[in-house]
């Protein structure tokens, strides 16, 4: 007699059912999605901030006042370098901008809700702001500098929002 009875065949799959179920349950790819989209959402925020503190440093832009904005947020602005996105400033005559430095705003992975990237300026000091969504990255908002245990702060001066 040759082959496998059907029988046979049955209970292998729903072995391999079951095991993979398991595994599934033991990775909890939700949890490492976040984590992942955490990563990205630091490291976009961390080089926007290095792109700006260049910027100013080399004088190709003069931060705005954010008092008021509707959208200086990911999700309400635009991702555009010229000032006119969710980052506020303004570029001396004869300079480049942000734009240099830098060819888009990033965006949030989600960008929906509260998981944007939020922008603020007192017009000499600035701060980026993101939530985080993995547990795991809690003690990454809580021990920033800034002033807020809930969000993930960079910037000149993290009392601005």
């Amino acid at each position: 007699r040759t082959g496998f009875t059907l029988i046979e065949l049955l209970l292998v799959v729903s072995i391999i059912a079951i095991l993979t179920g398991l595994m599934i349950v033991v990775i909890n790819p939700t949890a490492l999605l976040a984590k992942a989209r955490d990563a990205k959402r630091m490291n976009e925020i961390n080089e926007l901030h290095k792109a700006l503190y260049l910027a100013l440093a080399e004088g190709e832009i003069a931060l705005s006042s954010t008092t008021g904005c509707s959208d200086c947020t990911s999700l309400s602005g635009t991702n555009a370098v010229t000032g006119a996105g969710y980052v506020k400033f303004s570029i001396p005559s004869g300079k480049t901008g942000l734009s240099k430095y830098i060819h888009v705003l990033p965006l949030d992975p989600t960008n929906n809700g509260t998981l944007v990237f939020t922008y603020g300026s007192n017009g000499t000091s600035y701060e980026l702001n993101v939530p985080l969504e993995s547990a795991d990255n809690t003690s990454k908002m809580t021990t920033d500098g800034g002033n807020s245990s809930t969000l993930y702060e960079v910037g000149t001066a993290l009392t601005v929002l």
